[in-house]
């Protein structure tokens, strides 16, 4: 590919780009599919067209999810008997850490069943900020995963 084909492709894009700026929100997702169908690699659009791949990644990340939050509810429980007995503890840093990736909606229960780090502002803050932000991405990635799946 020379010189002249590559400005002419990134032309090509900018144009599509400004198109879709253009066609506003109505037009958003025709703009959007043409940009797909231009870019010569294959897409995400098109493994999504897949319903076996989809199931699998719908399952795959809800079993993951699960997980994750059973994980930190127990963490919490954990941390708090511990607590009670005075044994070796589980860090803060691991308690926040699981419910960063997945388990905030567990830690926040786990927080509010057990009574624990309720009082401490890094967990009473930080763990619902966690919880509002992992629920709207789950729903997008599990809405749009099983849209393209059982729809």
């Amino acid at each position: 590919m020379d010189i002249h084909e590559i400005m002419q492709t990134l032309g090509q894009y900018a144009y599509l780009a400004l198109t879709a700026v253009k066609a506003g929100i109505k037009h958003a997702w025709t703009a959007v599919s043409t940009w797909f169908h231009a870019l010569p690699f294959p897409t995400s659009i098109k493994l999504f067209g897949n319903d076996t791949v989809n199931k699998y990644l719908f399952f795959g990340i809800l079993a993951f999810l699960l997980v994750m939050n059973i994980w930190a509810f127990y963490l919490f429980g954990h941390d708090k008997s511990s607590a009670k007995r005075r044994d070796r503890r589980i860090s803060e840093k691991k308690l926040f850490r699981v419910c960063f990736w997945g388990g905030a909606i567990g830690g926040l229960i786990g927080m509010n069943a057990f009574h624990h780090k309720t009082l401490k502002k890094k967990f009473s803050v930080g763990v619902p900020i966690l919880f509002v932000l992992q629920l709207i991405a789950d729903s997008f990635v599990l809405g749009f995963l099983g849209f393209w799946t059982f729809f």
